[in-house]
């Protein structure tokens, strides 16, 4: 919780500087550098909250201030506490302005009405599911980069959360793709809830991510058109991505024949390695796989050729296929270095989709044409 507020007659309140900082740093998220409407630029303090908004996410932050609200200019704020050093700030609203005091500085800053500022009642929230924040923020890592904000297909640019019942609790697949490849991850929790599908924007899901740390939780809730995430001391809220998802089960499907395993670390270094010939018109990196290694080679017109020869671990299927590196090595940058340093790789042939398995994380890649 918040310092406490010190209130005083002349309307004006006092913040530890540390305090306020903290919770603009949270709330900036949320506010909008350019907007059609200027009132988007502040932040509001009021009810106990400082909150931010850009019409689509917002954010509110637990302060110790209940008198009336106001309006305080987002950005120049942010500039005054990272200049100023006093620890406590004065703010003196007016009609129009409020005055900022800290240290030996003092600002009048023009604001507005903070009756005006653009606020909304998500309605009745059922929960959804409880993580651990260091879980809940390596979903989003491994989630949101598969997505696609820019698809005329609305619903690629979120990631869907698919929870099922089971008998000790509920199981949640976070899963994100914009139609060429797929990232997927499984978590579990304890808390019983109804089953549910839930396409959060991937913008969304990395803010709540960027925020969630230390040893708390996050509490997900959602009414089916607007989704809440709770931390401590902090609630971030935002509108669903409508439209239909992908089969995502049907494209996963099931693993097909022998893996062949490689060691994380070595397979993407290999990657890297043989995409460095590859162009925006010569992009993809052909993958061979042999009985002890595996092949990777890269061509272009422009910068040659490349040939990178990846050791595995235990061999799998022989089969080659093409595929984007970019892809690839994605998926396995995304990867947490702490857990499993072994990925399954199940390629069947060059049409085929190639699946990739490391722990509770999955991809799916689907095969770039020879000419590719």
């Amino acid at each position: 919780m918040a310092t406490a507020t010190k209130e005083r007659k002349t309307s004006g309140i006092t913040l530890a500087t540390s305090t306020l900082r903290a919770a603009l740093a949270d709330v900036l998220r949320a506010v909008p550098t350019r907007h059609a409407k200027p009132i988007l630029a502040n932040v509001r303090l009021g009810d106990g909250l400082l909150t931010g908004t850009d019409l689509e996410v917002r954010i509110d932050r637990e302060i110790d201030y209940h008198g009336d609200a106001m309006l305080l200019p987002a950005y120049r704020l942010n500039a005054i506490l990272r200049a100023a050093t006093g620890d406590e700030v004065f703010l003196i609203p007016k009609e129009s302005s409020v005055t900022v005091k800290c240290g030996a500085g003092s600002w009048t800053l023009p604001t507005e009405d903070a009756a005006e500022y653009p606020t909304w009642d998500a309605g009745d929230l059922k929960a959804i599911c409880r993580l651990p924040a260091d879980q809940f923020c390596r979903a989003a890592k491994a989630t949101t980069y598969a997505t696609d904000t820019e698809s005329s297909r609305y619903a690629l640019g979120g990631v869907m959360l698919d929870v099922e019942s089971t008998a000790d609790g509920s199981r949640q697949h976070w899963v994100g793709t914009d139609g060429r490849r797929l990232a997927c991850v499984e978590t579990e929790s304890d808390d019983a809830v109804d089953a549910s599908q839930t396409i959060v924007p991937s913008r969304l899901l990395a803010t709540v991510a960027s925020m969630a740390t230390g040893d708390g939780s996050v509490q997900v809730e959602s009414n089916g058109k607007e989704v809440r995430f709770s931390l401590d001391g902090c609630t971030i809220t935002g509108r669903l991505v409508d439209g239909r998802y992908p089969r995502w089960r049907d494209v996963v499907g099931e693993a097909e024949g022998e893996p062949t395993v490689i060691d994380v670390v070595e397979l993407l270094q290999a990657v890297q390695s043989a995409a460095i010939v590859t162009s925006e018109q010569s992009k993809g990196i052909s993958l061979t796989w042999t009985a002890s290694t595996l092949v990777l080679v890269g061509r272009s017109s422009e910068y040659g050729e490349s040939k990178v020869i990846c050791p595995t671990i235990a061999a799998g299927s022989t089969a080659s296929t093409k595929l984007d590196p970019k892809f690839l090595a994605q998926f396995l940058a995304n990867l947490p270095q702490d857990e499993e340093p072994h990925v399954d790789v199940y390629v069947k042939d060059a049409q085929s989709r190639v699946l990739l398995r490391c722990g509770p994380y999955t991809g799916v890649i689907m095969p770039l044409a020879e000419d590719a």
